[in-house]
């Protein structure tokens, strides 16, 4: 199949070579000129998204937010989607997904909202978990083009349902961390043996496979290492944020977790793994873990 590609970032790129590794014609593009050079000679280096979008039966978008996937679907709606398909890959806001899918729909395209669960490890090995929302049938002639990169996919719903479940996902996630990052601090200030409390606690309901991966990085070990960032954090965040204002719902944990990622990104480690909010706790106790 004739597919367009356009954002080749870690899991973008992962995706991308993936769809070649299958035998699919790739025509590709990306902000950054050396990352689209990262796949001369395997694919189509486009000059423009317009040159992959008319390429390209099927075109995959792995871009930062909605604003940009709203850009760039005006874009190809100017250019006529009929019989086209958009997949998006981002984690995208669902209304926004939502009126995107009805606007090609009413001009004869096909849009579905796909984000992707897992790490860029993943997406190169193509065992990422994919949600998709949209329309079933469109979703029926894709996944098996979807099953080059993933281990699993699954239809969530109609259009934004595959955003919404992804945001979900990570709220979850992302609250479950902030929950650890509080309490264990407040332990090692009171001069509690945190190790042994990480050990009884894991004998427990509380136990899960987030649970062993996260408190040893933050807490045992501390050592912070990169994987989900805490931009990224914000952002999701915000969205579902956004979701409980369309509602008139107050969102009150919701609040206290977004309003502590906010913190930690004025600290200066929005770049830096999500486990660094633990870094805010540990300040206000007064405790220097760079010593440690």
């Amino acid at each position: 199949m004739k597919i367009g590609f356009i954002g080749l970032g870690k899991m973008g790129g992962g995706c991308c070579g993936r769809l070649i590794a299958k035998g699919h014609e790739l025509t590709v593009y990306d902000l950054l000129p050396d990352v689209s050079q990262k796949f001369s000679g395997k694919a189509v280096i486009a000059a423009n998204p317009e040159e992959v979008f008319r390429a390209s039966e099927a075109t995959f978008l792995s871009l930062p937010g909605y604003p940009d996937v709203e850009a760039m679907t005006d874009r190809f709606l100017k250019l006529g989607v009929k019989g086209k398909a958009v997949i998006d890959l981002s984690t995208s806001y669902p209304s926004a997904s939502k009126a995107i899918h009805a606007r090609f729909k009413e001009a004869g395209g096909i849009f579905l909202d796909a984000p992707l669960t897992g790490t860029p490890a993943g997406a190169a090995e193509g065992i990422l978990v994919v949600n998709v929302g949209g329309d079933e049938a469109d979703y029926n002639k894709y996944k098996d083009v979807i099953a080059a990169f993933s281990k699993a996919s699954h239809y969530i719903g109609p259009a934004g349902a595959g955003n919404f479940a992804k945001l979900m996902n990570n709220y979850l996630s992302i609250l479950y961390n902030a929950l650890y990052s509080e309490c264990f601090p407040l332990a090692e200030k009171m001069g509690y043996d945190v190790k042994r409390l990480f050990e009884i606690i894991a004998d427990s309901s509380v136990n899960c496979p987030m649970y062993q991966r996260t408190v040893p990085k933050m807490i045992l070990d501390k050592t912070f290492d990169p994987a989900f960032s805490v931009n990224f954090c914000v952002k999701d965040l915000s969205y579902l944020k956004k979701l409980f204002d369309e509602f008139m719902c107050p969102s009150f944990m919701l609040d206290g977790g977004l309003n502590i990622f906010k913190l930690t990104k004025i600290m200066g480690y929005g770049e830096g793994d999500y486990s660094n909010i633990a870094r805010l706790t540990y300040e206000n106790l007064g405790i220097d873990i760079e010593k440690k």
